[in-house]
Parts: C-alpha cells; sequence; structure tokens
C-alpha cells in the first residue's frame, strides 16, 4: 500500500525512545524509503491544558450509566492523546504529502505493510481514513468491500492509521479542541452515528469516509489492546 510519508507521536523523544521507534519502523518493510518526522506530543499529565483548548463537560456521566469508559471526565491522558493526534493532522493538513501513516510511538507492526494491497479504485466513493489496528465491539457490524477491506463498525484505538490530506483537512475543520472528547470517540462520530446521542449530537455531519482492515496490522507494545489509562485493556475478539 502506498504510503507518502510517516509521522510518529511520542511524548519524550529522547535518543533511546528515537532508536526503538527506528528500529520497528525496519519492521514495516515498505518498497521504498519512506520520509518519516516524530511529532512531540502533548503531555496532558505534566502540562495544562494549553490555552483555547476547551474539553466536553458532558462526557463523563458518573452514574448514569454502566459504561466504565463514560464514567469519568476525559483523563489527562486521554487529552494529551487527542491533542497529539490533532497536532499530526495539522500537519498532514499544511503538508505535501497525499497519504500519511500515523502512529503512535508504542505501535507495534504485525505483518510488513508491503504485503498490504491497495483499496480498490472502483469503489463508489474516496476515503480519508483508514485504519490499521482497531479495538472491535463487534466485527459482524463491520461492512466488508472485499478480502482484506471492510467500512469500519464502532471501535477504539488509534495508534495506527492513514489519513489523506484532504481527510486531515476534515478533522481539522471540526476543531475538536474546542469541545474536546478522547480522539477514539470522536473518530467514530465523523463518519457514522455515535451511539451516544449526546456525542453525536456534537458532530452531526458525517465528513469522513472510513475503511479498515478486517486484521490488524499494528498493535501496541506491552498492552495489547489498550484504549486509555481508565478503559479497559483489553477485549474479546469477537471473530473467535
Amino acid at each position: 500500500m502506498r504510503i507518502d510519508k510517516i509521522y510518529i507521536l511520542s511524548l519524550n523523544p529522547t535518543q533511546e525512545t528515537i532508536n526503538k521507534i527506528l528500529s520497528k519502523l525496519e519492521l514495516i518493510k515498505l518498497k521504498q524509503n519512506i520520509p518519516y518526522d516524530i511529532i512531540e506530543g502533548h503531555d496532558g499529565w505534566n502540562l495544562p491544558v494549553p490555552d483555547g483548548v476547551h474539553l466536553w463537560e458532558g462526557f463523563g456521566l458518573g452514574d448514569k450509566t454502566d459504561n466504565e469508559h463514560w464514567k469519568l471526565p476525559m483523563q489527562p491522558g486521554e487529552v494529551g492523546c487527542a491533542l497529539s493526534h490533532i497536532k499530526a493532522w495539522h500537519r498532514v493538513a499544511i503538508g505535501d504529502e497525499e497519504r500519511v501513516l500515523i502512529l503512535e510511538e508504542d505501535f507495534t507492526p504485525i505483518k510488513p505493510l508491503s504485503n498490504l494491497p491497495e483499496p480498490n479504485t472502483w469503489w463508489p466513493f474516496q476515503w480519508d481514513f483508514c485504519s490499521l489496528g482497531r479495538w472491535v465491539f463487534d466485527y459482524s457490524d463491520d461492512i466488508k468491500l472485499d478480502e482484506h477491506w471492510c467500512i469500519p463498525s464502532r471501535h477504539y484505538n488509534m495508534h495506527a492509521y492513514i489519513l489523506t490530506k484532504l481527510g486531515a483537512q476534515k478533522l481539522v475543520d471540526y476543531q475538536l479542541e474546542k469541545k474536546l472528547i478522547p480522539n477514539d470517540e470522536f473518530i467514530t462520530a465523523t463518519y457514522m452515528k455515535h451511539v451516544r446521542t449526546d456525542i453525536d449530537a456534537l458532530f452531526p455531519e458525517k465528513r469522513i469516509s472510513a475503511i479498515a482492515t478486517h486484521l490488524d496490522w499494528f498493535d501496541q507494545d506491552e498492552s495489547p489492546s489498550r484504549v486509555s489509562s481508565h478503559s479497559p485493556q483489553y477485549s474479546p475478539d469477537s471473530r473467535m
């Protein structure tokens, strides 16, 4: 699959961290040398919320929900994660590349990306966002497109995805920073009806055309299928 550039989000890009990232990039085994940049992310645990950023106060539902992920307000790690991805989206939107692979620093390649075929150019839509690793609630809700690709159903995790330049601009235009919620809740609301009506009302226009691989091409170090520090760490795989 064609990639024009790679951005890796890292909270503390020390030389040791950079060396580890480079060793993992080699495992992707792209067919040609792809330029990469390491973007220093926002450390939500140690840095204040920047000026102009407003957390959506309605995210935490407390005892109104049985969903443990929705009980708490946004946690510092989720704030930092969302702001880090927003930073990357801006970079893609103003860059020259048409397709950028965005990775969180704890990414782990499962199989060579060079083995992943291009999405079908005959599909009656042009995709903006492509997930390469997901925490999926129910795989039977995916819409199968072919042997490799689907339109993804509700899922979490954004540790590995491809974003087009147009798709990045669409995400930037949502101005997520003015009503910040966890980015993996946000991305679902940009292409399908969100299961929470209040979140869906925040982003009523479904501007993103999303695709995903049936099987994960990337996982995460140490905590497979990790969503965030206040979310369930492991999920059942409904394909089993």
